[in-house]
């Protein structure tokens, strides 16, 4: 049976009344945004300009194939399906959601499910997603760095037990790409004197093969890396997982253990899964985390898709930041619920780098018109793919993960 099959009730649920398309922003400071307007909130659908594009047209795409109108034969479906960061705001804004009645409009999961479907077809996987699983394979990471070298960034003077409660699951990009958020993560941790360890054989999370719908592959699966890490966690003697990866968060929290994926990875788990500013907050709550010295720096936050809208992790990263002597703390008009993506997601940067960081542009602009320093973020991800733009745009901004700033302050 084909995976949309499942969805095929949100398929034919969609009004197609174009809500998704779009954000409505109160009146905010005086030139940023017109006094009380709407605002884009897709990006793939204003990069294209094409009602498939939007989430409303997605949901009249799978229509089609359920109905046996359009196969994953016609090329022009790879772009619709695989150029959409999936960041969740068409679901958001999404006007069937019913809480009441326990319904809500699976969007996200229709457009994996198509995805899923067109890669068993054998068709989609732009640009370098098709490397994903020979990578994730041999050298468990999406990057091809090789695994011996997964905990280089770790500094040789700090010693970790094997076995702790607590387990600091890094990601592959803060332990290839983002080296600093690593090391900041663990500097942090140590001042604050947190017993824990790191997976000695940490693999990718999976993340990068469900979004793009390659959950199985010649060489690996997705059930096979999430069944791997979920085992190694248990070996350590794990209770919680703390990541700073909003994609590695958003694996562990919902997608190993929910029904959503369930019989895709079938894995389940009873650790307790926080981000990294979601264990700082209650640290910084029970009085735990002292400063040295101010931060004097404006700033404001970008929220990532899978921390904010795939999970609703919204407070803890703009509390921590307050609490840093010196940040002042101005939110962009696109903020929480309706934030604009940072372009990186749903294999969007390894499947269209260009578009992704086109798509991280638009964010910087926003943010430049309050008049800050910095973007801070919660994500590797994130941090990654808008510095990309600040580089390509030649933007004055200045990119910071949280557990930057507070480190610093911290020092």
């Amino acid at each position: 049976m084909a995976r949309i099959e499942k969805y095929k009730e949100d398929a034919y649920n969609c009004l197609h009344c174009r809500l998704c398309t779009f954000t409505w922003m109160w009146p905010t400071k005086p030139g940023v945004w017109p006094e009380g307007s709407f605002q884009p909130t897709c990006p793939s659908g204003e990069k294209f300009k094409f009602e498939a594009y939007f989430g409303g047209g997605k949901s009249w795409v799978a229509r089609s194939i359920l109905e046996r109108r359009v196969d994953f034969s016609d090329p022009a479906l790879v772009d619709i399906l695989f150029a959409c960061p999936t960041c969740g705001s068409c679901e958001q804004q999404c006007t069937l959601q019913e809480p009441k009645v326990g319904y809500k409009h699976r969007m996200i999961a229709l457009i994996e499910a198509l995805r899923a479907d067109c890669v068993k077809a054998g068709s989609g996987l732009p640009g370098k997603q098709k490397a994903f699983g020979i990578h994730i394979g041999k050298e468990h990471n999406p990057y091809m760095e090789l695994h011996k070298d997964r905990l280089a960034w770790l500094p040789s003077n700090v010693k970790l037990p094997k076995n702790s409660e607590t387990v600091y699951f890094t990601g592959c990009t803060s332990a290839y790409r983002q080296k600093e958020l690593a090391k900041a993560t663990v500097d942090v941790f140590q001042k604050l004197g947190v017993d824990f360890t790191i997976l000695r054989d940490e693999w990718c999370c999976g993340s990068p093969l469900l979004r793009t719908g390659q959950w199985e592959t010649s060489w690996v699966s997705a059930k096979d890396v999430a069944q791997h890490n979920i085992e190694e966690a248990r070996k350590a003697g794990a209770k919680k997982i703390v990541t700073t990866c909003a994609g590695c968060y958003r694996m562990w929290k919902r997608d190993y253990r929910e029904e959503e994926y369930s019989d895709v990875l079938k894995t389940t788990h009873n650790f307790e899964v926080l981000h990294t500013t979601e264990l700082l907050e209650s640290l910084m709550k029970s009085g735990e985390i002292k400063f040295k010295k101010p931060v004097k720096m404006r700033v404001t936050y970008h929220d990532p898709c899978h921390l904010g809208r795939h999970v609703g992790v919204y407070d803890s990263p703009r509390n921590v930041l307050k609490s840093i002597p010196g940040i002042e703390l101005v939110e962009m008009p696109r903020a929480r619920e309706n934030a604009w993506c940072c372009g990186s997601g749903g294999g969007v940067k390894s499947g269209y780098p260009d578009w992704a960081v086109e798509i991280a542009g638009e964010r910087l602009k926003e943010a430049e018109k309050l008049g800050v320093e910095a973007i801070v973020s919660a994500c590797p991800f994130c941090w990654r793919n808008l510095n990309d733009a600040m580089s390509k745009f030649g933007s004055k901004l200045k990119m910071y993960d949280v557990i930057e700033l507070l480190n610093q302050a911290m020092t």
